[in-house]
């Protein structure tokens, strides 16, 4: 059975994990490799949860240029 995991693809064999991105990039963990990942990432679970709780979309300052100063070329108004 595979599960998609973001943009990739994975999948349990006899061999080990197999990990392929879209792009065609093929991961192939060992038994030994796929276990030393896992405690990778259970090591690293807090911060990978705090990391995903950030705010990733900061507001930005919006320039607008009215209709008449677009015709005119005039530099944008800040808001």
């Amino acid at each position: 059975m595979d599960a998609i995991v973001g943009r990739y693809r994975a999948r349990m064999e006899e061999t080990g994990l197999i990990l392929r991105h879209a792009s065609g990039i093929n991961f192939d963990l060992t038994p030994e490799e796929t276990l030393g990942l896992l405690d990778f990432i259970t090591a690293y679970r807090q911060t990978l949860l705090s990391l995903q709780e950030r705010d990733t979309d900061p507001r930005l300052e919006s320039i607008v240029l009215a209709p008449d100063e677009k015709a005119r070329g005039a530099p944008p108004l800040q808001s």
